[in-house]
């Protein structure tokens, strides 16, 4: 696939850093993911696209992984959300079983791939969500699509180092749609105001990820009431195992085509 990008970015936005995905051990990353994540952070968007054009035409999972998330953010290329899911496929179909969670959601929302709660619960079941087989696929599909699309606002949203630590943690009830906040990551501060010792936090937690949940009810397929199960699950937000664009990290969408192909560069005059 050949995404061309959104080219107006500052190193200041290109450098808004990958979260869990680059906070991994070294160890555990591809040579070809740590190469591209490290051309991100110094905010290198030709050379990080270069080396993703050699990286995804082997075998290699995690760098698939980080084209999606690339695409389906933003970051570096045009945003192609649709786009996204082919490479969020061929990772889950090259091993990397946590992409099944960003596919499934592409399913759900009908992305790139044709929508289906009942498919989307299923893939999402393949990458060890619902492992104890509490919901119906049906439903898990429903929580897992509202999940991902709640982690990304959050991821998209909130100011960087917003979240120091920890885990989101939320109980969802898919049939009458009720959440409940069970743990926010630990929160980083901003710098002390003039005259005061003080430093607040940058967000309120509770406040951002309910916001974040509301949004993401509102904008995924509506369900079919009468197949949605009355039972409670916990969903562990994403807000920090991806690219993390942070606010500013917007492509104007001014340039370029997703095509068939390698990935390459648009350039701007």
């Amino acid at each position: 696939m050949r995404i061309s990008t959104s080219s107006r970015w500052t190193a200041a936005f290109a450098a808004a850093a990958l979260g869990a995905a680059a906070s991994l051990p070294a160890a555990t990353q591809s040579p070809a993911s740590q190469a591209i994540i490290k051309a991100i952070r110094k905010g290198d968007c030709d050379k990080a696209v270069r080396q993703m054009n050699d990286a995804v035409n082997s075998t290699d999972a995690q760098a698939d992984f980080l084209a999606g998330r690339m695409l389906d953010e933003g970051v570096c290329v045009k945003q192609d959300s649709a786009g996204a899911a082919d490479y969020f496929k061929r990772a889950l179909e090259l091993g990397d079983r946590a992409s099944a969670l960003d596919y499934g959601a592409k399913i759900g929302l009908g992305a790139g791939a044709e929508q289906s709660y009942e498919h989307a619960g299923e893939v999402c079941r393949s990458g060890g969500l619902d492992a104890q087989g509490l919901l119906s696929s049906y439903s898990l599909g429903y929580a897992c699509t509202v999940r991902s699309v709640a982690g990304q606002w959050l991821r998209q949203n909130i100011p960087r180092g917003a979240f120091v630590g920890g885990v989101a943690l939320v109980q969802f009830t898919p049939q009458g749609a009720a959440m409940q906040i069970r743990s926010t990551p630990q929160v980083g501060k901003g710098d002390p105001q003039i005259g005061s010792n003080l430093r607040k936090p940058l967000i309120d937690p509770r406040t951002e990820i309910d916001k974040a949940w509301k949004n993401a009810l509102a904008v995924v397929p509506k369900p079919d009431q009468a197949r949605l199960d009355n039972k409670t699950i916990e969903l562990a937000l994403d807000v920090e195992m991806t690219i993390e664009s942070g606010k500013d990290a917007k492509g104007d969408g001014s340039q370029g085509a997703v095509l068939q192909g390698e990935i390459t560069r648009a350039w701007h005059p």
